[in-house]
């Protein structure tokens, strides 16, 4: 009996202003479209991510996206500077119509956990008296 491949219909979009969005990743869905751009290429995090960045971020005069960087920390990935939007799939896929995986479910959910953990969060803290 043929075994059928589980759908794994999730991406995660990193925005350079800290929001994100888990994204519904289709057969039919392409990285340029998630990050609303003409040109993504690939960049393999690990052998199970893959970051997707709009080529063309530095002619538009994106921002860096500094939310991504404790992600990218935490997967071992080196650290350059990424413009704009950032889309995380699951490995590339050249059989595939959209170039990539999605990401599983527990991926997807170790992302978003990463993302939040590692954020550095600056809590206001209680004044210490002087005397």
């Amino acid at each position: 009996m043929p075994t059928t491949k589980a759908v794994e219909p999730f991406a995660l979009v990193i925005q350079p202003d800290g929001w994100f969005e888990l994204a519904d990743w289709s057969p039919t869905t392409t990285a340029a479209a998630a990050l609303g751009c003409d040109l993504a290429h690939p960049v393999a995090l690990t052998r199970e991510i893959t970051l997707w960045v709009d080529q063309e971020a530095l002619v538009h005069s994106l921002p860096v996206n500094v939310p991504v960087i404790p992600v990218l920390r935490s997967l071992g990935a080196v650290r350059n500077p990424y413009f704009g939007p950032v889309l995380l799939t699951g490995p590339t896929d050249h059989l595939a119509a959209c170039g990539a995986n999605g990401l599983t479910q527990d991926q997807a959910l170790t992302l978003i956990e990463q993302y939040l953990t590692r954020t550095a969060v600056k809590i206001p803290q209680q004044r210490q008296r002087t005397r």
